[in-house]
């Protein structure tokens, strides 16, 4: 009698500037992946030089990812840290790689899925389908959107959407999101509106 054996997958993480060092599937369906920064250096926090991670690892941090196969998924990473030897206070600095925020619970591409989910739908609903605490999603949205528009980065009005999302469930609860196409097929977002009145 023969054995069978697992079908196996790859699936590429996308996370740059990374090595994979393990994954592990926990009991409840919760995907762990830890990985370990491969860049050698961040800016000191106090006189922004680059320094060179050599002073440790911080406490693990975990961040919701998107997911896998239908799991919940979170990235796994103990931030790099550095000591400054040319601040007279050698002051440590603790590494915060490009794909998040520091202080964020998710990486910034489950945020922008999240903002893609929220379109035709409400907060709660997205609340429900991803497990995801109400506050955690408004953060989401909070960190998606910047105070001002950066025209810099904008180079093309020609399709310019407005969606609305629903806060919360009933009427009179929306907020309507302005966005534009650019060249490259990114949607940049203009704005965040709290109703489609032409005078604001």
């Amino acid at each position: 009698m023969t054995s069978q054996k697992t079908a196996m997958i790859q699936i590429p993480l996308d996370i740059p500037q990374v090595e994979v060092l393990s994954t592990e599937i926990q009991p409840g369906g919760k995907l762990l992946i830890r990985v370990e920064s491969q860049v050698e250096t961040t800016p000191c926090g106090v006189c922004g030089q680059d320094v060179r991670c050599t002073f440790g690892h911080g406490q693990e941090i975990q961040l919701r990812h998107l997911s896998v196969l239908g799991l919940e998924t979170y990235i796994c990473i103990r931030p790099r840290r550095c000591r400054c030897y040319e601040c007279e206070t050698e002051p440590t600095t603790t590494q915060v790689l490009p794909w998040y925020e520091q202080r964020s619970p998710d990486t910034k591409a489950y945020d922008r899925y999240l903002l893609k989910q929220l379109v035709n739908s409400t907060i709660e609903d997205v609340s429900l389908s991803e497990n995801v605490g109400y506050d955690a999603i408004v953060g989401a949205l909070n960190r998606q959107v910047d105070d001002a528009v950066n025209w810099d980065e904008v180079d093309d009005l020609n399709t310019v959407g407005i969606d609305e999302i629903a806060m919360r469930k009933g009427r009179n609860n929306y907020a309507a999101i302005i966005t534009a196409r650019q060249h490259n097929g990114k949607v940049q977002v203009l704005a965040v509106l709290p109703d489609r009145k032409k005078r604001q």
